[in-house]
Protein backbone atom coordinates (compact mmCIF):
# COMPACT_ATOMS: atom_id res chain seq x y z
CA UNK A 1 0.00 0.00 0.00
CA UNK A 2 2.45 2.30 0.75
CA UNK A 3 4.45 1.55 -2.24
CA UNK A 4 1.48 2.35 -4.47
CA UNK A 5 1.16 6.36 -2.45
CA UNK A 6 5.16 6.60 -3.08
CA UNK A 7 4.21 5.78 -6.84
CA UNK A 8 1.29 8.16 -7.16
CA UNK A 9 3.51 10.79 -4.52
CA UNK A 10 5.73 10.82 -7.45
CA UNK A 11 3.25 11.31 -10.15
CA UNK A 12 1.29 14.17 -9.14
CA UNK A 13 1.33 16.84 -5.82
CA UNK A 14 -0.84 18.47 -4.13
CA UNK A 15 -1.35 22.13 -5.69
CA UNK A 16 -0.81 25.10 -3.50
CA UNK A 17 -1.79 28.62 -3.99
CA UNK A 18 1.04 31.34 -3.02
CA UNK A 19 -0.46 32.08 -0.03
CA UNK A 20 -0.80 28.75 1.36
CA UNK A 21 2.22 27.67 0.27
CA UNK A 22 3.80 29.59 3.20
CA UNK A 23 1.73 28.44 5.67
CA UNK A 24 1.87 24.60 4.23
CA UNK A 25 -1.84 24.54 3.92
CA UNK A 26 -2.94 22.46 0.76
CA UNK A 27 -5.28 24.21 -2.09
CA UNK A 28 -8.01 22.21 -3.12
CA UNK A 29 -7.15 20.47 -6.22
CA UNK A 30 -4.17 18.26 -7.82
CA UNK A 31 -1.40 19.42 -10.16
CA UNK A 32 -0.53 17.10 -12.77
CA UNK A 33 3.29 16.58 -12.88
CA UNK A 34 3.96 16.69 -16.38
CA UNK A 35 7.38 14.95 -16.55
CA UNK A 36 5.50 11.90 -14.37
CA UNK A 37 2.22 12.16 -16.11
CA UNK A 38 2.04 9.43 -18.84
CA UNK A 39 -0.15 10.48 -21.21
CA UNK A 40 1.23 13.52 -21.34
CA UNK A 41 4.71 12.30 -22.03
CA UNK A 42 3.05 9.81 -24.61
CA UNK A 43 1.78 13.22 -26.44
CA UNK A 44 4.83 14.87 -26.33
CA UNK A 45 6.91 11.74 -27.81
CA UNK A 46 4.03 11.48 -30.32
CA UNK A 47 3.76 15.06 -31.29
CA UNK A 48 7.47 15.21 -32.09
CA UNK A 49 7.39 12.34 -33.81
CA UNK A 50 4.74 13.27 -36.18
CA UNK A 51 5.50 16.55 -36.31
CA UNK A 52 9.32 15.07 -37.76
CA UNK A 53 7.63 12.94 -39.76
CA UNK A 54 5.24 15.36 -41.76
CA UNK A 55 7.93 17.45 -42.50
CA UNK A 56 10.49 14.83 -43.35
CA UNK A 57 7.96 12.98 -46.04
CA UNK A 58 6.42 16.47 -47.03
CA UNK A 59 10.03 17.59 -48.46
CA UNK A 60 11.25 14.55 -49.70
CA UNK A 61 8.02 12.51 -51.49
CA UNK A 62 5.69 15.25 -51.36
CA UNK A 63 2.77 14.37 -49.19
CA UNK A 64 1.67 14.09 -45.69
CA UNK A 65 1.71 11.87 -42.65
CA UNK A 66 -2.63 10.84 -43.77
CA UNK A 67 -1.19 10.06 -47.03
CA UNK A 68 1.76 7.90 -45.69
CA UNK A 69 -0.84 6.04 -43.21
CA UNK A 70 -3.29 5.09 -46.13
CA UNK A 71 0.05 4.05 -48.64
CA UNK A 72 0.52 1.77 -45.57
CA UNK A 73 -2.66 0.56 -44.91
CA UNK A 74 -3.05 -0.54 -48.91
CA UNK A 75 0.51 -1.97 -49.00
CA UNK A 76 -1.08 -4.15 -46.20
CA UNK A 77 -4.29 -5.17 -47.35
CA UNK A 78 -5.22 -3.84 -51.07
CA UNK A 79 -8.83 -3.91 -52.04
CA UNK A 80 -10.21 -2.67 -48.73
CA UNK A 81 -13.29 -0.41 -48.46
CA UNK A 82 -12.84 3.19 -46.39
CA UNK A 83 -14.43 1.89 -43.17
CA UNK A 84 -11.82 -0.49 -42.83
CA UNK A 85 -8.89 2.04 -44.46
CA UNK A 86 -9.90 4.34 -41.89
CA UNK A 87 -9.94 1.92 -38.75
CA UNK A 88 -6.18 0.25 -40.35
CA UNK A 89 -4.52 3.81 -40.36
CA UNK A 90 -5.96 5.36 -37.58
CA UNK A 91 -7.79 8.46 -39.44
CA UNK A 92 -11.23 9.59 -39.61
CA UNK A 93 -13.51 9.79 -42.39
CA UNK A 94 -12.94 13.37 -43.83
CA UNK A 95 -9.35 12.81 -43.85
CA UNK A 96 -9.43 9.50 -45.78
CA UNK A 97 -11.97 11.18 -48.26
CA UNK A 98 -9.37 14.07 -48.49
CA UNK A 99 -6.05 12.18 -49.06
CA UNK A 100 -7.90 9.34 -51.34
CA UNK A 101 -9.14 11.87 -53.74
CA UNK A 102 -5.21 13.72 -53.61
CA UNK A 103 -3.76 10.46 -54.57
CA UNK A 104 -6.18 9.22 -57.00
CA UNK A 105 -5.28 12.74 -59.21
CA UNK A 106 -1.40 11.89 -58.60
CA UNK A 107 -1.78 7.92 -59.39
CA UNK A 108 -0.96 6.83 -56.44
CA UNK A 109 -4.42 5.16 -55.46
CA UNK A 110 -7.32 3.52 -57.98
CA UNK A 111 -11.02 2.91 -56.43
CA UNK A 112 -13.79 0.70 -57.77
CA UNK A 113 -17.38 0.27 -56.41
CA UNK A 114 -17.81 -2.93 -54.45
CA UNK A 115 -21.10 -4.51 -53.51
CA UNK A 116 -23.60 -1.41 -52.10
CA UNK A 117 -22.02 2.31 -51.49
CA UNK A 118 -18.97 1.19 -50.91
CA UNK A 119 -15.90 1.37 -52.50
CA UNK A 120 -12.49 -0.43 -52.27
CA UNK A 121 -8.75 1.29 -52.98
CA UNK A 122 -5.58 -0.15 -53.67
CA UNK A 123 -2.26 0.90 -54.56
CA UNK A 124 -1.35 1.62 -57.96
CA UNK A 125 2.22 0.45 -59.33
CA UNK A 126 3.45 4.09 -59.03
CA UNK A 127 1.89 4.16 -55.61
CA UNK A 128 3.64 0.58 -54.36
CA UNK A 129 6.95 1.95 -55.48
CA UNK A 130 6.36 5.01 -53.34
CA UNK A 131 5.37 3.28 -50.45
CA UNK A 132 8.65 1.38 -50.78
CA UNK A 133 10.93 4.41 -51.66
CA UNK A 134 9.22 6.03 -48.08
CA UNK A 135 9.24 2.34 -45.86
CA UNK A 136 13.22 2.28 -46.78
CA UNK A 137 13.37 6.11 -44.83
CA UNK A 138 11.05 4.96 -42.02
CA UNK A 139 12.69 2.06 -41.00
CA UNK A 140 16.47 4.18 -41.50
CA UNK A 141 14.65 7.37 -38.97
CA UNK A 142 12.96 4.06 -36.53
CA UNK A 143 17.21 2.84 -36.34
CA UNK A 144 18.42 6.54 -36.11
CA UNK A 145 16.05 6.74 -33.18
CA UNK A 146 16.20 3.30 -31.31
CA UNK A 147 19.87 3.40 -31.70
CA UNK A 148 21.06 4.10 -28.24
CA UNK A 149 18.26 1.62 -27.30
CA UNK A 150 19.46 -2.09 -26.56
CA UNK A 151 17.64 -4.94 -28.67
CA UNK A 152 15.96 -5.98 -24.84
CA UNK A 153 15.27 -2.43 -24.53
CA UNK A 154 13.43 -2.35 -27.96
CA UNK A 155 11.33 -5.65 -26.97
CA UNK A 156 10.22 -3.93 -23.86
CA UNK A 157 9.28 -0.55 -25.33
CA UNK A 158 7.10 -2.22 -27.81
CA UNK A 159 6.00 -4.17 -25.18
CA UNK A 160 4.94 -1.87 -23.17
CA UNK A 161 3.57 0.43 -25.87
CA UNK A 162 1.17 -2.50 -26.88
CA UNK A 163 0.21 -3.15 -23.34
CA UNK A 164 -0.77 1.05 -23.05
CA UNK A 165 -2.67 0.74 -26.37
CA UNK A 166 -4.79 -2.31 -25.17
CA UNK A 167 -4.93 -0.42 -21.94
CA UNK A 168 -6.02 2.87 -23.60
CA UNK A 169 -8.66 1.21 -25.66
CA UNK A 170 -10.29 -0.29 -22.41
CA UNK A 171 -10.73 3.42 -20.79
CA UNK A 172 -14.59 4.31 -20.38
CA UNK A 173 -15.91 7.68 -19.74
CA UNK A 174 -16.62 7.39 -16.46
CA UNK A 175 -14.23 8.76 -13.70
CA UNK A 176 -14.07 6.15 -11.20
CA UNK A 177 -11.02 4.96 -9.27
CA UNK A 178 -8.76 2.38 -10.63
CA UNK A 179 -6.45 0.51 -8.50
CA UNK A 180 -2.62 -0.20 -10.27
CA UNK A 181 -2.58 -4.01 -10.40
CA UNK A 182 1.03 -5.14 -8.27
CA UNK A 183 3.64 -6.82 -10.73
CA UNK A 184 5.66 -9.66 -8.92
CA UNK A 185 9.41 -8.40 -8.77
Amino acid sequence: MLDRQVQRAKRTETSRTPEAAGTGRAAAGTVIVAERYVPGLVRAVANKLEGGASRFYRKHYGIGLSEWHILVALAADPWITSPVLCKNAGLDKAAVSRSLARMEEQGLVLSRDTSGRSRATALTAKGRRLHDRIAAAAVAREEQLLADFSPKQVDSLVGLLTALSKAAAGLTDSPQKVARKKKAA
